[in-house]
């Protein structure tokens, strides 16, 4: 897996963009909506500048002239546009390997400078070994065949390759006890877990701390959830991202990021090193 933009990334550089130089020429959007020469649908404008699908080259072009951008700024925008095509990743290992509402995720992933992930129930993906990932995917989707579960695993697998990069991301996992002690797999399966564990945690980029049960009711106990950081904050405000079973939010409104980051430093306080907890 590549470390360079996925195409979602750009698209959400490229629509971050289109919306900063709109609203900077004073533009609304029922003005775009209303000039017939563009073409351009409310609906059309939101995913755009919400960087919810490829653009094509003309359209960017054509609002780029809307809003009396430069000519610089022109080819720079249709550049990007370009890079919104194509295919990510993880499509080699087949179409339905990453549901839908995980897709974005995996998509942002890689180009996170840091992540920070709460975990109530299961060890991170990125720190799962093939066998106990297996054993996640067979317990939520028992009657799926083996051989779609182990390319959803072979995706997972391929997901922790960001973690060996010359510059990996800074990863801070907090792992509610209950991970530790719940034996998926088996007792063999969560003894190599554990050892993979504590070989993440000697990496200088990554930090695994445990949450004790005798910490009591904390800040984190209605889900389990991530903070995506990215080297631009300007340019890629942070995420964060909720799941259930079938379904997934993005939150990326300042206000939100907050919550979440002082939801995560909070209970941070009452956790206790991977290393020092399993001594």
């Amino acid at each position: 897996m590549s470390g360079a933009a996925t195409p979602t990334v750009v698209r959400r550089q490229l629509g971050r963009r289109l919306r900063l130089l709109r609203e900077a020429a004073g533009v609304s959007v029922e003005s775009v909506v209303a000039d017939r020469r563009l073409g351009i649908s409310r609906a059309k404008l939101y995913k755009l500048e919400a960087g919810k699908h490829p653009a094509k080259p003309q359209d960017v072009a054509a609002l780029c002239r809307h809003y009396r951008a430069s000519n610089e700024e022109i080819e720079a925008l249709t550049t990007l546009a370009l890079a919104t095509q194509g295919s990510s990743w993880w499509h080699i290992f087949g179409e339905d390997t990453v549901p839908a509402w995980f897709s974005l995720y995996v998509d942002l992933e890689p180009a996170a400078a840091s992540i920070r992930s709460y975990e109530a129930e299961l060890v991170p993906g990125l720190l799962q070994t093939p066998e106990y990932a297996l054993a996640v995917y067979q317990a939520r989707n028992p009657t799926d065949d083996v051989n779609d579960l182990r390319r959803r695993v072979a995706v997972r697998m391929e997901r922790q390759a960001i973690l060996d990069r010359p510059t990996p991301p800074a990863f801070h996992a907090i792992l509610n006890e209950a991970v530790l002690l719940r034996e998926v797999g088996g007792p063999a399966v969560m003894a190599a877990q554990i050892d993979k564990l504590r070989g993440a945690a000697d990496r200088p980029s990554t930090m695994i701390d445990v949450l004790p049960f005798k910490a009591g009711a904390h800040a984190a106990m209605e889900s389990s959830f991530g903070i995506l950081d990215f080297p631009d904050a300007e340019e890629d405000p942070s995420v964060v991202y909720l799941d259930s079973p079938s379904s997934a939010a993005y939150l990326q409104q300042r206000a939100e990021l907050e919550r979440y980051t002082t939801i995560f430093e909070t209970v941070r306080t009452g956790t206790i090193p991977l290393q020092e907890y399993l001594t």
